[in-house]
């Protein structure tokens, strides 16, 4: 009797030994296939970037932003490349990023080959989505797509105009869309693209407690960008506005491009020169406006196209009035007319020359805090609820 007790009693631990075993490992594995099922594997795909432009700076700021908030989103990179030059990897760090090669000359053969690299990376990373920062891009990752035969949705995340950016026809390629302006929005349902298929997130804006305050006794102007005289950004539509006028007036020139010379003697043509002055390009340009600048009256941008132009939001993020052409996409999104800057139709220099005027005659302003308040959704944390609902992310 003794034996057949002490048999049942370690039957009895055994047993509860077992199920307790079994339990745990139940939970282990629900609590890991939750966190399979919540977690994301984006890989954000495009052509080679010089790492200096307007593009790098959101992708960046996009992906920490995710990372930041959430533990369970996997942000990584694929560029495709076409020579073999030294890429700037410095707005890459701390990043995962990879390069996809190829030298064939033909573009579509290239596409084809980049397509088929592309394709043995999903099968081996097994990504829940591709973001296609490209028009190029969305091409190549629906057809990668369906050479490794799997269903893995494909978003465009364009930062050009739609409307004159190359290929853009390509974009209708990926099944949905983040658009960075009402423009771009508009350019994909004319294209039959259905509503419910295109997320409109603008791009971010960092909210500043900085307000860079107007000097009194000049109109200090600023530029901040790529240094291109006609097509584009068309600085020559600004020099000769600001040639005809009146009174007291300085512009600040931030950045580079082929161009400098070209608007330097333009200057010289229309007698400006002595106001317009060269500060080159600055790794960190608002820094520099606030310890170089100090003052500033209002950002200056004439161009005839953009995507979304960051400059406007991040002026107006320090109070600083904006006045900009209203090309097709991107100015109107940002500008509310009297409330923080105003703008022109590009076909209408005469009205740029009007507003420049009001301006140096000493027209009054909006509160620098109006400015700032005046682009609320654009701040950080309005942008990161857009895009966490765009790409379901919790």
């Amino acid at each position: 009797m003794p034996f057949i007790s002490l048999l049942l009693n370690e039957f009895v631990v055994f047993y509860r030994t077992i199920h307790l075993t079994l339990g745990i490992i139940l939970i282990y594995d629900l609590f890991f296939m939750e966190v399979k099922i919540i977690m994301k594997k984006i890989i954000i795909v495009g052509y080679e970037l010089s790492g200096f432009g307007g593009t790098e700076t959101v992708c960046k700021k996009c992906a920490s932003l995710l990372s930041q908030d959430s533990a369970d989103v996997d942000i990584s990179f694929i560029f495709f490349k076409e020579n073999k030059n030294i890429s700037n990897d410095t707005w890459l760090k701390g990043m995962k990023f990879k390069r996809i090669f190829s030298q064939i000359r033909n573009p579509t053969l290239r596409r084809i080959h980049f397509a088929f690299q592309f394709s043995m990376y999903i099968k081996q990373e097994n990504p829940d989505l591709i973001i296609a920062i490209s028009t190029r891009g969305c091409y190549i990752s629906n057809l990668a797509r369906k050479i490794s035969f799997t269903k893995i949705p494909v978003f465009s995340w364009i930062h050009l105009s739609l409307y004159s950016a190359y290929k853009a026809i390509f974009t209708l390629k990926a099944d949905y869309h983040l658009s960075i302006s009402s423009g771009n929005s508009n350019y994909l349902i004319n294209n039959g693209v259905h509503n419910n298929k295109i997320h409109t997130i603008f791009n971010p804006i960092s909210r500043t407690s900085i307000i860079i305050t107007r000097p009194k006794n000049i109109s200090r102007f600023i530029y901040v960008g790529r240094i291109i005289a006609g097509e584009g950004k068309n600085l020559q539509s600004m020099f000769h506005a600001l040639s005809q006028i009146k009174g007291r007036w300085e512009l600040n020139i931030l950045g580079s491009g082929d161009d400098v010379g070209i608007l330097q003697s333009l200057a010289a043509d229309l007698n400006i020169e002595q106001k317009v002055l060269w500060h080159g390009w600055q790794v960190n340009p608002w820094d520099y406006i606030i310890n170089n600048i100090k003052e500033v009256t209002a950002l200056l941008l004439t161009s005839t196209h953009e995507g979304l132009p960051m400059v406007l939001g991040e002026a107006n993020s320090y109070g600083i009035y904006c006045v900009s052409s209203d090309c097709k996409t991107g100015p109107s999104d940002i500008i509310q007319n009297s409330m923080n800057g105003a703008l022109y139709p590009v076909d209408r220099p005469d009205l740029l020359v009007n507003l420049l005027q009001d301006i140096v005659s000493g027209k009054p302003l909006p509160n620098s805090i109006d400015i700032k308040n005046a682009i609320e959704k654009f701040y950080d944390d309005n942008y990161l609820s857009r895009i966490k609902s765009a790409l379901n992310i919790s």
